[in-house]
């Protein structure tokens, strides 16, 4: 089945990446304030990323470039989707730091996280996220993500949300963005 290639949601629009976008998603994941929070943190070259989004460039990746009207914000993805399992790994970046605290990765995650339930079946989504990104724990909890079991002391934790999680969750988040 075909996957849309974007998304509108709680006043966001997710567009599928492309080709035509690997050079500006480049630039964002090289910036030492994204870069800081990945797994990898090394330079990446060009060809990197070209080699890059030919491996993720499949209905077993979803990335999808944050819209807030015309304005390029920032990165959503599920990646490593395993059908079988009806599992996927959530992860988000914004780049435009003059959307930090207004929503958006709120708005983007619930956009993606309906899309991973509703349109690819999926059963579960895990987040890996470093022990001291405060921030982004706070969100993924808030939005129905629990730390898995013996996770305290790893620095790179991993969360998990269920689709019923999700759905609770995604009521009470609901309301809070219509405030």
């Amino acid at each position: 089945m075909q996957q849309p290639l974007l998304i509108d949601g709680y006043g966001v629009r997710l567009v599928r990446l492309a080709e035509d976008k690997i050079e500006l998603v480049r630039r964002w994941r090289n910036d030492p304030k994204i870069a800081q929070y990945m797994d990898f943190r090394g330079y990446i070259t060009e060809e990197m990323q070209k080699v890059w989004f030919k491996k993720i460039d499949n209905e077993y990746n979803y990335y999808f470039i944050i819209m807030v009207g015309e304005k390029e914000v920032g990165l959503v993805d599920i990646k490593d989707i395993d059908y079988r399992k009806g599992i996927g790994e959530s992860g988000i970046f914004l780049w435009d730091d003059s959307f930090l605290g207004k929503q958006i990765s709120y708005r983007s995650l619930l956009t993606l996280h309906d899309f991973a339930f509703k349109n690819l079946h999926l059963k579960s989504l895990i987040s890996h996220i470093f022990n001291n990104n405060v921030r982004s724990q706070k969100s993924y909890i808030s939005l129905g993500f629990e730390l898995n079991p013996n996770q305290e002391s790893c620095v790179l934790q991993c969360y998990t949300l269920t689709a019923e999680r999700h759905a609770l969750a995604r009521k009470s988040v609901i309301a809070k963005l219509r405030k």
